[in-house]
């Protein structure tokens, strides 16, 4: 079995690189996410990765999207 390290890493080529969801937060800071949709950024987030049918194929956008919400309840930004 193979597993995914606590935080998102992947090499250059990936295909989670050009996966919208990828492509719509790669580029923002955690406040600036919390920002999205009229200061509602994080519960849009939640409510994608809730949408998400969760089969191995989507476990790494799922792994990717996660890692930003740790991070954001982690530092206290969300939650």
């Amino acid at each position: 079995m193979e597993g995914y390290p606590y935080n998102f890493h992947v090499n250059a080529g990936n295909p989670i690189l050009k996966h919208p969801y990828y492509q719509k937060y790669n580029m923002l800071t955690l406040a600036q996410i919390a920002q999205l949709d009229d200061g509602q950024g994080f519960k849009s987030l939640t409510n994608e990765i809730a949408n998400i049918i969760v089969t191995n194929d989507n476990m790494p956008i799922l792994w990717y999207l996660r890692s930003i919400y740790k991070l954001a309840t982690d530092t206290g930004i969300w939650g």
